[in-house]
């Protein structure tokens, strides 16, 4: 029984004492002309209590069988062979039973005609298990498919949770090689800058810890961590670092992937020229579509400072998993501008 249920995903003690009761009931009926209304001892007693166990034997066996080819030819791995041997070995077992039913009904009753009764036992078996291995197979095949589907599941659950992991991976050693880049730049010059810059370097990376497990920030929470992250760039550059973030229209549902905006300022620190007579401008505001835009002047530096790119290609591959809306980028001649979608929760 335990085998069984293992094989097919279900308990089917109730769905089979039913079925061989409602079989023994109807099968007197329509196959022997026995009518409980006529003469209820000769329905009952030569009917139903005969049907019954005729019924019961051929249901186990049948029941074995299925269950025996399941387990020997697995679908969908094996479909034709496994409906060839529930075809061929089904039919052979029933008129197996129903000549061994017959011979031993003839011993109690003379007077039936052999053949007139080897036909009806021949019908009537191969009625019930018609019916009892398309009901079978129906349940083997539903429950196939849902296993199917939670497997499918369950594997893209899992690939998507592995890229995450992968990606986010990514962020932590893109952000320390930039900033130690900077941290050495600053080292000889200030040791006591350095020192503050540590700090808040430190400040950063516990940020980057609290939500390593995060797919998804309150745009809140990234646009604390970037006010962090700024007042260190700030210690660097001065006034020649201009940022400008435009909170008025935040909303609390409004959720960003985490270390997005982080990154796009790192890249555009790294990748600009910053002085005195050419500021940076970075401007992060939210715009009437629902996009969190982050734009900054363009004024390439001549020389190419080294890089992981995993910045910009990072962020993007997360919304790809996250969200059907794109990140978008835009390059003109005097700007670089990048939309990032903000992804609606709703927060208690």
């Amino acid at each position: 029984m335990q085998r069984f249920k293992k094989v097919v995903g279900f308990d089917d003690t109730w769905f089979m004492i039913v079925g061989i009761v409602i079989a023994a009931t109807l099968i007197p009926i329509f196959s022997f002309n026995k009518h409980p209304l006529e003469n209820w001892n000769n329905y009952f007693l030569s009917g139903v209590l005969i049907t019954l166990v005729y019924t019961s034997v051929v249901w186990v066996i049948c029941r074995y069988i299925i269950g025996r080819v399941w387990q020997k030819f697995p679908m969908p791995a094996f479909v034709m062979k496994n409906v060839l041997f529930q075809l061929v070995v089904i039919s052979f077992t029933c008129i197996v039973i129903s000549f061994i039913g017959v011979n031993i009904e003839i011993i109690f009753h003379k007077e039936y005609a052999y053949a007139k009764l080897l036909n009806n036992n021949t019908k009537t078996t191969l009625v019930v298990t018609t019916i009892v291995t398309t009901i079978y197979n129906c349940f083997y095949l539903f429950n196939l498919l849902k296993k199917s589907i939670h497997e499918k599941e369950r594997l893209e659950k899992e690939n998507v949770q592995s890229q995450l992991e992968i990606l986010k991976n990514q962020v932590k050693p893109h952000f320390l090689f930039n900033s130690l880049n900077t941290l050495a730049s600053i080292i000889p010059d200030d040791p006591d800058l350095a020192v503050d810059y540590v700090q808040k370097l430190s400040k950063v990376y516990r940020y980057i810890l609290e939500i390593k497990d995060k797919k998804l920030i309150p745009l809140s929470e990234e646009i604390n961590c970037i006010t962090a992250y700024l007042f260190m760039l700030k210690i660097r550059f001065g006034d020649n670092l201009i940022v400008n973030i435009k909170d008025d229209n935040f909303v609390a549902q409004d959720h960003i992937v985490p270390l997005s905006l982080q990154l796009l300022v790192e890249n555009a620190v790294k990748h600009n020229i910053i002085s005195s007579k050419k500021p940076l401008h970075i401007n992060i505001y939210k715009e009437k579509k629902g996009q969190l835009i982050v734009k900054n002047n363009l004024q390439k530096k001549e020389q190419i400072m080294p890089s992981t790119g995993t910045g910009l290609n990072n962020i993007r591959s997360r919304y790809e998993i996250l969200s059907n809306d794109a990140v978008e980028v835009l390059t003109t001649q005097n700007e670089f501008i990048v939309t990032l979608p903000l992804i609606s929760i709703l927060t208690n």
